[in-house]
Protein backbone atom coordinates (compact mmCIF):
# COMPACT_ATOMS: atom_id res chain seq x y z
CA UNK A 1 0.00 0.00 0.00
CA UNK A 2 1.20 3.85 -1.13
CA UNK A 3 0.24 6.41 1.64
CA UNK A 4 1.11 10.04 0.76
CA UNK A 5 1.85 12.79 3.02
CA UNK A 6 2.52 16.41 1.84
CA UNK A 7 4.16 19.46 3.53
CA UNK A 8 6.00 17.60 6.18
CA UNK A 9 9.50 18.11 7.26
CA UNK A 10 12.21 15.42 6.98
CA UNK A 11 15.25 14.73 9.25
CA UNK A 12 15.38 18.75 9.82
CA UNK A 13 15.24 19.61 6.10
CA UNK A 14 13.61 23.23 5.51
CA UNK A 15 11.46 22.09 2.63
CA UNK A 16 8.84 20.73 2.57
CA UNK A 17 8.50 17.32 0.33
CA UNK A 18 6.18 14.97 -0.76
CA UNK A 19 6.84 11.55 0.97
CA UNK A 20 5.75 7.99 -0.19
CA UNK A 21 5.48 5.11 2.55
CA UNK A 22 5.19 1.70 1.27
CA UNK A 23 3.42 -0.50 3.81
CA UNK A 24 3.54 -4.26 3.96
CA UNK A 25 2.86 -7.20 6.32
CA UNK A 26 5.81 -8.97 8.11
CA UNK A 27 7.90 -8.24 5.41
CA UNK A 28 11.02 -7.72 7.88
CA UNK A 29 12.18 -10.84 7.29
CA UNK A 30 10.99 -11.66 3.81
CA UNK A 31 10.51 -8.53 1.53
CA UNK A 32 12.61 -6.35 2.58
CA UNK A 33 15.26 -8.40 2.72
CA UNK A 34 15.25 -8.59 -0.46
CA UNK A 35 14.94 -5.14 -1.29
CA UNK A 36 17.82 -4.92 0.78
CA UNK A 37 19.95 -7.42 -1.36
CA UNK A 38 18.58 -5.99 -4.75
CA UNK A 39 17.20 -2.71 -4.65
CA UNK A 40 19.68 -0.90 -1.87
CA UNK A 41 22.87 -1.45 -4.35
CA UNK A 42 20.75 0.31 -7.14
CA UNK A 43 19.82 2.83 -4.54
CA UNK A 44 23.04 3.66 -4.04
CA UNK A 45 23.91 4.03 -7.52
CA UNK A 46 21.42 6.82 -7.89
CA UNK A 47 22.91 8.78 -5.17
CA UNK A 48 19.50 8.20 -3.12
CA UNK A 49 21.82 7.60 0.07
CA UNK A 50 19.53 4.45 1.57
CA UNK A 51 19.25 4.31 5.25
CA UNK A 52 19.23 0.60 6.45
CA UNK A 53 17.48 -0.02 9.59
CA UNK A 54 18.12 -3.28 10.55
CA UNK A 55 17.15 -5.30 14.11
CA UNK A 56 19.43 -8.82 13.87
CA UNK A 57 18.67 -10.47 10.59
CA UNK A 58 15.61 -8.44 9.95
CA UNK A 59 15.71 -4.90 7.87
CA UNK A 60 12.53 -3.44 9.69
CA UNK A 61 12.70 -0.28 6.89
CA UNK A 62 14.40 1.29 4.15
CA UNK A 63 14.38 4.83 3.53
CA UNK A 64 15.61 7.10 0.24
CA UNK A 65 17.01 10.51 0.09
CA UNK A 66 14.05 11.81 -1.84
CA UNK A 67 11.50 10.56 0.60
CA UNK A 68 10.38 7.00 -0.22
CA UNK A 69 10.15 4.60 2.71
CA UNK A 70 9.34 0.99 3.03
CA UNK A 71 7.82 -0.06 6.00
CA UNK A 72 6.83 -2.76 7.78
CA UNK A 73 2.99 -2.48 9.05
CA UNK A 74 3.83 -5.48 11.66
CA UNK A 75 6.16 -3.09 13.91
CA UNK A 76 2.54 -1.27 14.76
CA UNK A 77 1.06 -4.30 15.69
CA UNK A 78 1.08 -6.65 18.88
CA UNK A 79 3.50 -9.77 18.03
CA UNK A 80 0.46 -12.25 17.87
CA UNK A 81 -1.33 -10.68 15.52
CA UNK A 82 -1.37 -12.23 12.05
CA UNK A 83 -2.94 -10.42 9.06
CA UNK A 84 -5.94 -12.59 9.29
CA UNK A 85 -6.66 -11.42 12.62
CA UNK A 86 -5.81 -7.66 11.39
CA UNK A 87 -8.59 -7.63 8.96
CA UNK A 88 -11.37 -9.16 11.79
CA UNK A 89 -9.76 -6.15 13.76
CA UNK A 90 -11.12 -3.99 11.64
CA UNK A 91 -14.59 -6.03 10.48
CA UNK A 92 -13.15 -6.39 7.03
CA UNK A 93 -15.49 -8.85 4.97
CA UNK A 94 -12.23 -10.11 3.08
CA UNK A 95 -10.62 -12.94 5.08
CA UNK A 96 -7.17 -13.99 4.34
CA UNK A 97 -6.88 -16.84 2.28
CA UNK A 98 -4.58 -19.92 2.57
CA UNK A 99 -1.85 -21.04 0.06
CA UNK A 100 -0.13 -24.36 0.29
CA UNK A 101 3.40 -23.22 0.45
CA UNK A 102 4.92 -26.23 1.55
CA UNK A 103 3.25 -27.67 -2.22
CA UNK A 104 5.55 -24.97 -4.01
CA UNK A 105 8.88 -27.31 -4.49
CA UNK A 106 9.68 -25.75 -7.54
CA UNK A 107 8.73 -22.72 -10.06
CA UNK A 108 6.93 -25.48 -12.18
CA UNK A 109 4.90 -26.29 -9.82
CA UNK A 110 2.80 -23.23 -10.90
CA UNK A 111 2.01 -24.33 -13.86
CA UNK A 112 0.11 -27.04 -12.03
CA UNK A 113 -3.85 -27.17 -13.24
CA UNK A 114 -5.41 -28.16 -9.72
CA UNK A 115 -4.64 -27.39 -6.13
CA UNK A 116 -3.01 -30.01 -4.14
CA UNK A 117 -5.62 -32.72 -2.07
CA UNK A 118 -4.16 -33.95 0.19
CA UNK A 119 -4.65 -32.01 3.38
CA UNK A 120 -1.10 -32.37 4.72
CA UNK A 121 0.50 -30.46 1.19
CA UNK A 122 -1.71 -27.27 3.77
CA UNK A 123 -0.06 -27.40 6.68
CA UNK A 124 2.45 -24.56 7.08
CA UNK A 125 5.79 -23.87 9.03
CA UNK A 126 5.34 -20.03 8.74
CA UNK A 127 2.16 -19.71 11.59
CA UNK A 128 3.80 -21.99 13.89
CA UNK A 129 0.43 -23.60 14.14
CA UNK A 130 -0.29 -27.14 14.78
CA UNK A 131 -3.44 -27.54 13.11
CA UNK A 132 -5.24 -31.09 13.04
CA UNK A 133 -6.10 -33.16 9.80
CA UNK A 134 -9.77 -32.16 9.62
CA UNK A 135 -8.79 -28.17 10.09
CA UNK A 136 -6.28 -28.78 7.32
CA UNK A 137 -8.91 -30.11 4.93
CA UNK A 138 -11.43 -27.35 5.63
CA UNK A 139 -8.24 -25.22 4.96
CA UNK A 140 -8.01 -27.00 1.78
CA UNK A 141 -11.89 -26.86 0.88
CA UNK A 142 -11.66 -22.82 1.89
CA UNK A 143 -8.53 -22.68 -0.99
CA UNK A 144 -10.92 -24.61 -3.69
CA UNK A 145 -14.15 -22.24 -3.13
CA UNK A 146 -11.77 -19.31 -3.82
CA UNK A 147 -9.70 -21.52 -6.68
CA UNK A 148 -13.55 -21.46 -8.39
CA UNK A 149 -14.68 -18.24 -7.43
CA UNK A 150 -11.70 -16.05 -9.42
CA UNK A 151 -11.59 -19.05 -12.40
CA UNK A 152 -8.18 -20.25 -11.83
CA UNK A 153 -6.62 -22.25 -14.54
CA UNK A 154 -3.48 -22.69 -12.93
CA UNK A 155 -1.97 -22.49 -9.40
CA UNK A 156 0.14 -19.83 -10.70
CA UNK A 157 -3.30 -17.52 -10.88
CA UNK A 158 -4.45 -18.88 -7.83
CA UNK A 159 -1.05 -17.38 -5.80
CA UNK A 160 -1.83 -14.38 -8.25
CA UNK A 161 -5.15 -13.74 -6.70
CA UNK A 162 -3.85 -15.29 -3.32
CA UNK A 163 -1.06 -12.13 -2.85
CA UNK A 164 -3.97 -9.69 -4.31
CA UNK A 165 -6.20 -10.30 -1.32
CA UNK A 166 -3.17 -9.48 1.37
CA UNK A 167 -2.96 -6.68 -0.35
CA UNK A 168 -6.85 -5.41 -0.26
CA UNK A 169 -6.46 -6.91 3.32
CA UNK A 170 -3.76 -4.49 3.96
CA UNK A 171 -5.06 -1.52 2.07
CA UNK A 172 -8.64 -1.31 3.76
CA UNK A 173 -7.48 -2.33 7.26
CA UNK A 174 -4.67 0.13 7.16
CA UNK A 175 -7.27 2.84 5.88
CA UNK A 176 -9.47 2.20 8.89
CA UNK A 177 -7.28 1.89 11.57
CA UNK A 178 -6.07 5.57 10.50
CA UNK A 179 -9.48 6.96 10.48
CA UNK A 180 -10.00 5.38 14.33
CA UNK A 181 -7.51 6.62 15.54
CA UNK A 182 -8.17 10.62 13.78
CA UNK A 183 -11.46 9.75 15.32
CA UNK A 184 -10.39 8.90 18.98
CA UNK A 185 -7.07 10.57 19.01
CA UNK A 186 -6.24 12.58 16.47
CA UNK A 187 -3.32 11.20 15.46
CA UNK A 188 -2.12 9.43 12.19
CA UNK A 189 0.64 7.49 12.44
CA UNK A 190 2.02 8.22 8.73
CA UNK A 191 1.76 12.16 9.04
CA UNK A 192 3.85 11.34 12.70
CA UNK A 193 6.33 9.56 10.81
CA UNK A 194 5.41 6.87 14.25
CA UNK A 195 6.00 3.34 12.87
CA UNK A 196 6.36 1.39 15.84
CA UNK A 197 3.26 0.41 18.57
CA UNK A 198 6.27 2.01 21.49
CA UNK A 199 6.37 5.39 19.51
CA UNK A 200 2.98 5.64 18.77
CA UNK A 201 1.70 4.57 22.07
CA UNK A 202 4.23 7.49 23.64
CA UNK A 203 2.60 10.12 20.77
CA UNK A 204 -1.11 9.22 22.08
CA UNK A 205 0.26 9.91 25.79
CA UNK A 206 1.46 12.81 25.05
CA UNK A 207 -1.55 13.71 23.19
CA UNK A 208 -3.77 12.71 26.00
CA UNK A 209 -1.43 14.92 28.83
CA UNK A 210 -1.57 17.97 25.88
CA UNK A 211 -5.79 17.61 26.48
CA UNK A 212 -5.34 17.79 30.00
CA UNK A 213 -3.04 19.62 30.62
CA UNK A 214 -1.10 18.05 33.12
CA UNK A 215 1.80 15.61 32.68
CA UNK A 216 2.06 12.33 35.08
CA UNK A 217 5.85 12.45 35.02
CA UNK A 218 8.14 15.27 34.28
CA UNK A 219 11.63 15.15 32.69
CA UNK A 220 13.43 18.48 32.73
CA UNK A 221 15.84 17.40 29.48
CA UNK A 222 12.23 16.49 27.53
CA UNK A 223 11.45 19.52 25.05
CA UNK A 224 7.91 17.85 24.72
CA UNK A 225 7.04 17.18 27.78
CA UNK A 226 8.18 20.86 29.19
CA UNK A 227 6.32 22.24 26.09
CA UNK A 228 3.36 20.12 27.68
CA UNK A 229 4.26 21.37 31.14
CA UNK A 230 4.22 25.01 30.37
CA UNK A 231 1.25 24.97 28.27
CA UNK A 232 -0.89 23.28 32.17
CA UNK A 233 0.63 26.22 34.13
CA UNK A 234 -1.42 28.16 36.13
CA UNK A 235 -0.59 31.80 38.07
Amino acid sequence: MIKKATNKLVRGTLNPILLFFFLSTFSSGYDNVLLFNFLVPRLVELSERPRVCKKGNKVTSITTRSGVEFRDIARLLAPSTSLRKFGELFGLEQAKAHFPFSYLTSVERLQDTSLPLDPEAWRSELTGDNPTVEELAATRDEALVMWEALGCRTVGDYLSGYLHLDIEILHEGAQRWITTLETLLSLNFVELGKFTISSLSYAAGLKSAESRLRVGSFFPNNSQLYSVLRMGMRG
